[in-house]
């Protein structure tokens, strides 16, 4: 698909003509049909005699000054005027029938045809009995029918005349009542075409205040299109053809709105399978003329519908659908909104995409294709090179490229899990790679142009959606690093979708690659410098809550090596940030002059931090956001690497290098101290706060594994510890109240798992146990005190 393709579909789609004159409604008589009908059956089945009964001109027919009427034809003959006549006292012919309705005759008429009897009144008597005595079952069910066609009179004539709004509201949904009860088909066929017309009115309502009500007669005609099976094709092509006529677009709409409820209501009943083919070659030469997104929506939806319901009929139409949305796709002037939705609609079609994979692959290289060539006209413009007439500006370029990235992410999207080298030819490794390595060429080339935020957010979605079908190799692995570390360097300058757009490729990147990651991507990833660690102060909180997965994404490598040098990094900014706040307390070294005293929090620092000092606030949020990332590592279940092999680990790190019991600390900063707390709280909590492994003897047992012994080994003081830690922690006089609620809390939680098997006894004779005990009791009868005093 070249480019001049796909403007020429865009600029010409909505010229195209189709005439619709060849759909007229269908112009037959009931009566006059009915009238024939009625002679051919008495021809054939009763011979010329009876059949000069339904004749006008048939001799030797007897006449009576009392005739009689047939019971099987006295309810049509001669309707109850209560329900027949108009307002105006005139009988009303579309709701009624008189004696010779059909072409029939009354009895007394049909009995004496050429003196066929000699007895002719006990003949006369004799039929007249049988006929009614068959008649007497099914009077009750011909005054029923008889009646609803009598109150869908009524409803027409309501809805066409009423004046008040509400009232005319009421009665068309009455109307759209009467349509869904199965009992009223024939009602409905007798008066069919009046119903059309009644609704086409209401459709083409001028008034704005009507806009309700012209909704509910679309709901109305949809569902009569239901309701009324074996005329569903008559009423789709009526439906089209005002479709066409109309030149109105809010009219149209309403049409398209009927046939989608038409096409809803019928699911996949196999009584509209032979008019779908027609419905669908109708909707797409409706698709094709459309101009408007608010038609294309109401027309897809259609689409759509029948794709679900009846995808055979679909399927045929799969590839000339594509092509218009595409066409709708690439329109760069269009709103986000409905490139968005545009792109939903081609995903919802995936099993055609996989069933038609050739034609999907070849999408994807003619869309490849035509960034390529934008990208080269983009080179020529870098270059300085003479600009020839035919290569389009930047400014046309661009758009166009970030339109051809977003439509390939898109299509990428709809082949769905079948665009995966596992899956086979013609997806392979060798081909997802190269299709990599072009578009990163061409975002990057782009970007040496002229720096356009549209086509880095798309063009690193693209990258997305192919590196999750892929298996990187070394060089690959490279290539993708340093595309994502230069995007993210580009996040300065651009807003908050492109900056989430790269959070997003760089935490991807870290997941796919994942142990095959390089030490130096997480340094740099991770270093003072990063724009990562300025994106985590970004206003923006969708972008602060990316910022923090990217993180969570490298402290869950599984890779030691690698996770530790993330950690150090954390660890090390987390010991700058804690510097900075004491130090304005005269309690830490000024960053970069010698101390005679040794460094506070001993063991975390990194030389990267170390010459940094950052402001009070910019300090608390830095420990904060970190202290959230490390929940990562502290808060999984019987984690090795959190219990075990980092140094210092999790536990260690928040119950001592924090300085947790620092007075000052909790009076200048008390948010601070609460995050360590509840850190070491969450991280004890999932642990059950270490009581089982503080029962274990000094040497392992026989059963236990190698790294099972030595991790409980490694945490069976971890109990005492946190005995220790909260009563010197409740001794403290200015805590934060928040800080004391959660250290009670605590308490109790212990002291309950303690009480819940016979095998916790010995811990409650521990001396740290009793101490704890007595500093937990001092407190709560000093608060009691304090509270009755006030």
């Amino acid at each position: 698909m070249s480019r001049k393709a796909l403007g020429f579909r865009l600029s010409s789609a909505h010229k195209l003509q189709r005439n619709w004159n060849d759909w007229q409604p269908r112009g037959d008589s009931v009566s006059a049909a009915s009238q024939d009908g009625v002679k051919c059956i008495a021809t054939r089945d009763l011979g010329p005699a009876a059949a000069a009964v339904y004749d006008p001109t048939a001799v030797g027919v007897a006449t009576s000054d009392r005739p009689v009427s047939p019971p099987l034809l006295q309810n049509d003959a001669f309707p109850d005027t209560a329900d027949t006549l108009d307002e105006g006292g005139g009988y009303e012919a579309a709701g009624g029938f008189s004696d010779d309705t059909f072409g029939w005759k009354s009895l007394g008429q049909e009995l004496r045809i050429n003196d066929a009897t000699a007895d002719l009144t006990t003949f006369q008597q004799h039929g007249n009995r049988a006929l009614a005595s068959k008649d007497m079952r099914k009077s009750h069910d011909r005054g029923m029918s008889h009646s609803d066609e009598s109150r869908l009179s009524n409803l027409l004539r309501r809805a066409s005349r009423e004046e008040d709004r509400d009232r005319r509201l009421a009665t068309v949904r009455q109307l759209r009542e009467f349509i869904t009860h199965s009992d009223n088909k024939v009602a409905l066929v007798k008066q069919l075409d009046t119903i059309l017309s009644t609704l086409n009115d209401i459709l083409n309502e001028s008034s704005k205040l009507l806009s309700e009500l012209r909704q509910e007669a679309a709901v109305c005609l949809g569902l009569l299109c239901t309701a009324l099976s074996y005329e569903t094709e008559r009423i789709f092509k009526w439906m089209f053809v005002k479709f066409s006529s109309s030149t109105r677009d809010e009219v149209r709409l309403l049409y398209l709105v009927a046939a989608y409820r038409a096409l809803e209501a019928a699911g996949e009943r196999k009584a509209f399978s032979p008019v779908m083919q027609l419905v669908m070659s109708s909707l797409q030469s409706i698709l094709e003329n459309l101009d408007t997104p608010e038609l294309l929506c109401q027309s897809v939806r259609c689409i759509l519908q029948v794709a679900r319901c009846y995808p055979h009929v679909f399927s045929t139409n799969f590839r000339d659908t594509v092509d218009i949305l595409v066409g709708w796709h690439i329109d760069h002037t269009q709103k986000q909104s409905l490139t968005q939705q545009v792109s939903g609609w081609l995903q919802s079609l995936e099993q055609f995409w996989v069933a038609d994979l050739t034609f999907s692959t070849t999408l994807l290289g003619q869309f490849l294709e035509d960034m390529e060539a934008y990208a080269e006209d983009l080179g020529h413009v870098g270059s300085g090179e003479a600009v020839d007439e035919d290569i389009p500006p930047p400014t046309v370029s661009l758009p166009k490229l970030a339109a051809l990235l977003r439509v390939f992410s898109t299509v990428v999207r709809c082949i769905g899990q079948r665009f995966n080298p596992i899956r086979g030819p013609p997806i392979t490794q060798a081909y997802v790679s190269d299709v990599l390595n072009r578009v990163l060429a061409c975002v990057s080339t782009a970007k040496q142009v002229l720096f356009s935020e549209p086509v880095l957010t798309a063009g690193n979605e693209c990258v997305c959606v192919l590196l999750v079908s892929l298996e990187p190799s070394a060089q690959l692995t490279d290539v993708v690093i340093t595309y994502g570390l230069d995007q993210l360097d580009a996040c300065r300058a651009c807003g908050p979708e492109y900056s989430l757009a790269v959070l997003s490729l760089i935490t991807l990147i870290v997941d796919q690659i994942n142990t095959k990651l390089p030490a130096w991507f997480v340094e740099k990833l991770l270093a003072p410098t990063s724009q990562l660690l300025e994106l985590r102060f970004n206003r923006d909180r969708e972008v602060m809550s990316a910022a923090l997965g990217v993180y969570q994404s490298v402290l869950s490598l599984k890779n030691i090596p690698i996770l530790e040098a993330a950690y150090k990094l954390v660890l090390g900014e987390m010991a700058c940030a804690l510097s900075s706040l004491l130090a304005p307390l005269g309690l830490s070294p000024t960053p970069g002059t010698p101390s005679p005293t040794p460094p506070p929090f001993p063991g975390i620092q990194h030389p990267v931090f170390a010459p940094l000092t950052l402001t009070p606030e910019r300090a608390e949020f830095t420990l904060i956001f970190n202290l959230s990332a490390l929940t990562t590592i502290g808060n999984t279940k019987n984690s090795l690497i959190g219990m075990w092999a980092l140094s210092p680990t999790v536990f260690a790190l928040l119950s001592q290098n924090l300085m947790l019991v620092h007075s000052d600390l909790a009076v200048y900063h008390p948010a601070v101290q609460y995050a360590v707390l509840y850190t070491l709280y969450s991280h004890c909590t999932r642990h059950d706060h270490f009581i089982s492994s503080s029962l274990s003897s000094s040497s392992p047992s026989l059963f236990d594994g190698a790294v099972i012994s030595t991790v409980t080994t490694a945490t069976r003081k971890h109990f005492s510890t946190l005995l220790s830690l909260l009563g010197a922690l409740l001794r403290k006089e200015q805590l934060y109240t928040e800080a004391r609620k959660l250290l009670l809390t605590w308490s109790l939680e212990m002291c309950l798992m303690m009480k819940r098997s016979d095998t916790y006894t010995p811990l409650f004779s521990l001396p740290s146990f009793h101490k704890f005990c007595k500093v937990t009791i001092e407190r709560v009868c000093s608060t009691m005190v304090n509270t009755v005093e006030l």
